[in-house]
């Protein structure tokens, strides 16, 4: 789903302890962004998560981010978030190609 995911010093002792790494180790392999007021991210606006499996599945389920336990929707039958994120994904030009198709249809 579009959206950061930021991590805690919390967060990231849990990750790493869960990934069998240590602090720094995590931080070196898995901190895709560090802000100019210091907050490490894990996962950048639009990027996939890396902790994501093919089959949509948390990697790290039970380590997971605060930022992360708010939401459910990635270990769910019902995939309409993750549809809804995946065409949010899609390029403009696609976009529209999908709209004038729909609107021949229509016609």
């Amino acid at each position: 789903m579009a959206g950061y995911v930021e991590v805690s010093r919390h967060d990231i002792r849990r990750l790493a302890r869960h990934l069998d790494l240590g602090v720094a180790q995590f931080e070196e392999k898995h901190i895709v962004e560090v802000t100019r007021s210091g907050r490490k991210r894990i996962k950048s606006a639009h990027d996939t998560c890396q902790f994501l499996s093919a089959d949509r599945a948390c990697t790290v389920y039970e380590a997971r981010p605060k930022d992360c336990r708010g939401y459910v929707c990635w270990d769910q039958d019902d995939t309409t978030v993750y549809d809804y994120a995946k065409f949010f994904l899609l390029p403009v030009a696609k976009l529209r190609r999908l709209e004038h198709e729909e609107n021949k249809i229509d016609a």
